[in-house]
């Protein structure tokens, strides 16, 4: 790589690549959410060439972060959550993201970066918001004894065709034996 703008290509087709390779949304965000924080590692000399590594390491780490952040966004775009918890979870998630990029632009006197990465974070914010208002919300069931993910679906929603959907909120490790506390959506 012989240009910035090579670089910055790089650093974007590295991001899409990462999004596109994903085979579900949820498996892009898990993945790009620690490029989307990336911190260089602290420059050890405190003389001329230390602190031109230090810049030269924040600019590249601040590449990737908002190649990182913008690819992020479009996974969220494209994701299912399946209930209203995990959708404000994400928005949550991702415009956390967002909101510390956009200082860091801001204070290093990038404002259009920042203004950038603030109507990036309000779209996915609106736009995650809108979908989770459609969404099922999670209630909390506490049994006393462990039973099979169908007598629970049954139970839950008069539908043995939900027991895969209860035993996977469960969480549980054997969908034969579902006890305790767990979350399940809301019929």
């Amino acid at each position: 790589m012989s240009t910035l703008a090579e670089l910055a290509a790089a650093s974007q087709d590295l991001a899409e690549a990462i999004r596109g390779l994903s085979p579900d949304p949820g498996d892009a965000m898990r993945l790009l959410a620690p490029l989307a924080a990336l911190q260089p590692s602290e420059a050890t000399a405190g003389d001329v060439v230390g602190v031109a590594q230090a810049a030269g390491q924040a600019a590249a780490a601040a590449l990737c972060r908002r190649a990182a952040l913008a690819s992020l966004a479009r996974a969220t775009a494209e994701a299912s959550p399946p209930s209203y918890e995990a959708a404000v979870a994400l928005r949550d998630q991702v415009c956390g993201l967002l909101a510390a990029e956009e200082v860091v632009a801001a204070d290093a006197g990038e404002d259009a970066t920042a203004l950038a990465l603030r109507d990036l974070r309000a779209a996915v914010a609106e736009d995650l918001t809108r979908r989770a208002a459609d969404l099922a919300r999670l209630r909390t069931v506490t049994v006393s004894e462990p039973l099979p993910a169908l007598v629970h679906a049954y139970r839950l929603y008069e539908d043995i065709g939900r027991a895969d959907e209860v035993s996977l909120q469960a969480d549980a490790a054997d969908p034969n034996f579902i006890g305790g506390t767990f979350r399940v959506l809301v019929a």
